[in-house]
């Protein structure tokens, strides 16, 4: 089976670096313009908080993904009939880590959740970052309507990546637990 490409990364990836080379044509410092689309290191102690914001978002996804029927699930991955090998972890962790969750996380947290967390304040801004976030995943609904609890998984990860983006002023410890999350179910997949 082939890997899929990188392209979701380049698209979503775009606007942050536009927004950084702007930045820097008005005089920002390099080091100010890449704060503010999220793209520092973080301290140990958000690394932390990643864990804790993971296993809480497990603690939600768990009996609220249990309201879907398992009928709507089969074949709605790609790595489902896959065997658990080194290759297929390999392959999603590429594919769903950096391809998918690194792309989503410069654009929603690192651009969105920056721009808007400093115009409206946390609050404001991460709710309108997280429904944002969300939007695209309600084509979701096209497959059933019995699909809505993922929204509420979504919804509450795309919050909590926003919450780590604010705490750590960088977009690392969200993206690590978003590509836990996604790296988690094409593994359920594979296994199912």
């Amino acid at each position: 089976m082939q890997m899929g490409t990188p392209l979701q990364l380049l698209i979503f990836s775009l606007p942050s670096l536009v927004f950084v080379v702007f930045a820097r044509l008005r005089g920002k410092a390099w080091r100010q313009a890449l704060r503010d689309v999220g793209w520092t290191a973080g301290k140990p102690a958000d690394y932390l908080r990643a864990l804790g914001a993971l296993a809480l978002l497990a603690a939600i996804a768990y009996p609220v993904l249990r309201l879907v029927p398992a009928e709507l699930m089969r074949g709605q991955s790609g790595y489902e009939g896959l065997r658990l090998t080194p290759v297929n972890v390999a392959r999603a962790l590429i594919e769903q880590g950096i391809y998918i969750a690194l792309g989503e996380e410069i654009l929603f947290r690192g651009l969105l959740a920056g721009w808007l967390q400093r115009r409206l304040g946390f609050a404001v801004g991460n709710w309108v970052q997280a429904l944002i976030f969300l939007a695209p995943h309600l084509l979701l609904l096209t497959v059933s309507k019995a699909i809505w609890p993922v929204f509420i998984v979504q919804l509450a990860a795309g919050w909590l990546q926003g919450w780590l983006r604010y705490r750590a002023d960088s977009i690392l410890p969200g993206w690590l637990v978003h590509t836990a999350s996604n790296v988690s179910s094409a593994l359920s997949a594979m296994l199912a």
